[in-house]
């Protein structure tokens, strides 16, 4: 199945200001934030759903998506299901055929509901409230530890799409080295942290159910936690049991039997100057020898990681 899933479409960062949220990647990352009207040929979407809650960030190799529920006024029928507050809450990724998909996550006991909350069953997933030929699905965290999304794009949309809201749509698509005006540097995504008390529920849903790769495993002394690694569709998932025994919501500040999506780490070219120019920002940091990490509570509920090491497999 992991030929359906050919890459990550993005991490969800819920902002309460989406504003004074655009601002700031602007100023801290260097990065515009890519609107709806350059993402969509808006006549071929349907004409009731909301497009002023949410812009894209280019990070690299990574697109994610920064959106505001308190913008998101959905059509009848559907329910916000983002949480209020600041923070990473799921990863959505690309799929040539949802349907086939969901199918594939129920027989393997794996509990999939479509846009408006209901539960999906052998495979019958409606068509998006966003387009007749697109179709979504989300996991549920009880079943994943984490909310999961998968996207199927009508081929419609996509020359079109790939112009601005994901240019790693584009066939002739390459990673190209940082511009020399980048303040972050980054030049590729190392991997996505994700807390967890349970590192066997979401290594059956990637490595059983899905066909990813497992990696070496680590550990991870920001979190103080014991971790694995996986490698599925491009990108590098790392599971982080904290030797606490205990994962925090990020957005309750509660104890959660769920999994937390609390970071990601970069490659970059210098880490001296991305540790100069982050707390130029006032954005409070932790340094290693090799890394830099913001402080949470500083940027958005994220635990931004940069290093110059390629691996980045050991520490985040």
């Amino acid at each position: 199945m992991s030929y359906q899933v050919p890459m990550m479409f993005h991490p969800t960062l819920v902002v309460e200001d989406l504003a004074q949220a655009s601002d700031w990647f602007q100023r801290v990352f260097g990065r515009r934030g890519v609107r709806w009207e350059e993402k969509y040929d808006f006549s071929k979407l349907k004409g009731d759903y909301p497009k002023e809650y949410s812009i894209f960030v280019h990070l690299g190799d990574v697109v994610l998506d920064v959106l505001s529920p308190k913008l998101l006024e959905l059509p009848d029928g559907m329910e916000n299901l983002y949480p209020a507050g600041e923070g990473l809450t799921d990863i959505a990724w690309y799929t040539e055929d949802a349907r086939q998909v969901a199918r594939h996550l129920v027989e393997n006991g794996i509990r999939v509901r479509d846009q408006g909350g209901r539960l999906v069953d052998d495979g019958n997933l409606p068509p998006s409230s966003l387009a007749d030929d697109m179709y979504i699905l989300w996991t549920l965290p009880e079943d994943t530890g984490l909310t999961y999304e998968f996207l199927e794009m009508g081929r419609q949309h996509r020359e079109f799409y790939s112009r601005a809201g994901d240019p790693r749509l584009a066939p002739d698509w390459t990673l190209r080295p940082p511009r020399d005006d980048d303040p972050l540097g980054i030049v590729r995504s190392l991997q996505h942290t994700i807390l967890t008390t349970d590192p066997g529920r979401a290594g059956r849903l990637y490595t059983g159910v899905f066909g990813g790769v497992p990696l070496a495993s680590g550990r991870n002394d920001h979190w103080e936690a014991d971790s694995t690694f996986v490698e599925f569709a491009g990108s590098v998932l790392e599971f982080a049991r904290p030797r606490s025994g205990t994962v925090t919501d990020v957005f309750t500040g509660e104890t959660t039997a769920f999994d937390s999506y609390v970071g990601m780490t970069f490659q970059v070219v210098d880490v001296e100057r991305v540790t100069r120019h982050l707390e130029s920002h006032g954005i409070g940091v932790e340094r290693s020898a090799a890394t830099v990490s913001t402080i949470p509570e500083d940027t958005m509920g994220v635990r931004w990681t940069f290093t110059e090491h390629g691996h980045g497999r050991r520490s985040s």
